[in-house]
């Protein structure tokens, strides 16, 4: 996947490279408002809760959690929650 210079990622589109393109100093990304969510509170969440609390789609923070796993900056907190579907999920907690 390719990134902008402020690490925003996207697809091998013109319009997702637009729309990452788009982003100004000081706007909070989708990924910075995970993380923030995932610092602040007390808990550990579902991606369906970080979605449902955040007011952002599931296919938006899926991804984000991939990234911000992989920077070391979130982990699975080894609890499980249930999706929607009724089945095991991860609950996320910040590092």
């Amino acid at each position: 996947m390719p990134y902008t210079e402020q690490k925003i990622g996207y697809q091998k589109t013109d319009t997702s490279e637009a729309a990452a393109r788009s982003n100004y100093p000081g706007k909070l990304t989708a990924k910075d408002r995970v993380l923030q969510l995932l610092q602040k509170v007390p808990m550990e969440l579902t991606t369906e809760e970080i979605s449902d609390l955040l007011q952002i789609p599931y296919g938006t923070v899926q991804p984000r959690l991939s990234e911000l796993q992989d920077e070391n900056k979130v982990v699975d907190s080894g609890l499980r929650g249930t999706t929607k579907w009724g089945k095991p999920c991860i609950k996320w907690t910040s590092v």
